[in-house]
């Protein structure tokens, strides 16, 4: 099971480089890396609930 979620992690999350962190944060590349995948998943999940209310309002 594990070798399953390393997989989708390694299709869906991108590797670390340092231009996508703000300047503040280019010293910390693990806060960095984790509030980028945070900010992605929150715009996910808003995705994914418009999309679900969407066809819920027709």
């Amino acid at each position: 099971m594990d070798s399953f979620f390393e997989q989708l992690f390694l299709a869906w999350c991108p590797g670390y480089r340092p231009d996508m962190a703000p300047d503040y944060l280019k010293d910390d590349p693990v806060q960095a890396y984790g509030m980028y995948a945070f900010r992605k998943g929150v715009q996910l999940g808003i995705s994914l609930t418009a999309g679900c209310l969407w066809d819920w309002l027709d």
